[in-house]
């Protein structure tokens, strides 16, 4: 299955040194240009691990289309590069609210983070003392994980475990 992931989850992950997680429970991974633009800046502390990820196992694909036709659902330009590129087969990986409700009502399969993560613990792709520790930091960070959800998820852990 191929997913496309938004520059949310790729910052999150690399802050932690997890960004390589995302091999281990997906065959093709998939940003669009405009992420790529997001997430490598000068100013990004992780640009080089992007980087790296990029040129082995990351894919960028071109889209097609105006983002700036979707702004007006509050979505960012990265956001709407990727509902222009991804396929109604395609999985999103997606933590705004904005583009979550976008994809929504278009139908489209997505997930957040949080839920990759506990997704990855159910079919035995990640481990639960992996995962416990994953968003534990993801939540001490400055990755905005509401409490139930941390508590939800960090229950849906154990138990799979």
């Amino acid at each position: 299955m191929r997913v496309f992931v938004d520059s949310s989850t790729l910052i999150a992950l690399a802050r932690i040194g997890k960004l390589e997680m995302l091999r281990t429970v997906f065959k093709e991974i998939f940003i669009t240009t405009a992420i790529k633009q997001e997430i490598i800046t000068e100013k990004s502390p992780d640009a080089e691990a992007f980087k790296d990820a990029i040129n082995q196992w990351i894919k960028v694909a071109d889209y097609k289309g105006k983002t700036a036709e979707l702004k007006k659902y509050g979505l960012d330009s990265g956001e709407s590069s990727l509902f222009l590129a991804a396929q109604p087969y395609d999985r999103l990986i997606l933590d705004e609210a904005n583009a979550r409700r976008f994809a929504e009502a278009k139908g489209l399969k997505f997930t957040g983070l949080i839920g990759l993560i506990v997704a990855a613990v159910r079919t035995r792709k990640l481990t639960g003392k992996d995962a416990l520790e994953i968003i534990t930091k993801l939540a001490a960070g400055d990755f905005r994980v509401s409490t139930e959800l941390y508590l939800w998820a960090r229950g849906e852990i154990e138990r799979n475990c």
